[in-house]
């Protein structure tokens, strides 16, 4: 969606347990490392054998292709697109050595349900309305300014993975997971494992927390809203 002036105009969401709720409302940003998320196999909402590769190259696409054995009497091994079981993906330890907060980003109006109940929302219970987007990012980009933290921010990009053939990295995931409408915050923290991010009370800025039952009655944003409010898409 676009405003009056055109700039994207979007809402954000932070969906999960009413306690974390709570703590992310006082500014408290939990993020996982990108590589944590690539080792959750059996969560059909989180896990993702592609987070983090680099790039993806399908089968189909592959032109002359030989691994260089480095041994004389074997020399250069040819592969050919028969002998591929799957797609080929390159991954960087740069891509995957970050921190991820993950948002629901609301970008068109709800013809339907918001939470469709076919999907695997997170195992939450509950979901904060952010009420200002850009004072939010702000102050996002403020304490990473002030912690001296490579920080940036985008909306997920979302591809086929058994036809696409390209660059991945940090804000590309399976389009199996488009329903999430995902923005993401990545931040190079240097660290190994999980990172605790604070950026001040937020509280001046968010919903109270709202259980996740209530969410349909409580968030309602129809095409005629968004109309009124000055929106197109």
């Amino acid at each position: 969606m676009r405003n009056a002036s055109g700039l994207p105009w979007m809402v954000l969401m932070k969906l999960g347990r009413k306690e974390h709720m709570e703590h992310f409302r006082t500014g408290l940003l939990y993020m996982n490392a990108l590589s944590y998320f690539q080792r959750l196999e059996a969560d059909t909402a989180r896990g993702d054998r592609y987070e983090g590769i680099d790039s993806i190259l399908q089968p189909q696409h592959l032109g002359e292709a030989y691994i260089d054995s480095g041994i004389p009497t074997i020399g250069r091994i040819e592969i050919s697109r028969e002998d591929l079981a799957g797609p080929i993906t390159v991954a960087m330890n740069r891509t995957s050595r970050c921190n991820l907060f993950c948002l629901y980003a609301l970008t068109t109006p709800v013809r339907d349900v918001l939470f469709s109940s076919e999907h695997d929302w997170f195992g939450g219970d509950s979901l904060v309305l952010i009420i200002n987007t850009q004072e939010f990012l702000n102050r996002i980009s403020k304490a990473a300014l002030e912690q001296k933290l490579p920080l940036q921010g985008a909306p997920v990009e979302y591809f086929d993975e058994n036809s696409y053939s390209g660059k991945v990295g940090r804000f590309r995931k399976s389009s199996r997971f488009s329903y999430q409408n995902e923005y993401r915050i990545a931040i190079e923290t240097g660290i190994e494992g999980p990172f605790r991010f604070q950026i001040g009370d937020i509280r001046d800025i968010t919903s109270e927390v709202i259980p996740f039952d209530r969410a349909e009655e409580c968030l309602k944003f129809t095409e005629a809203d968004a109309r009124e409010a000055g929106l197109t898409w």
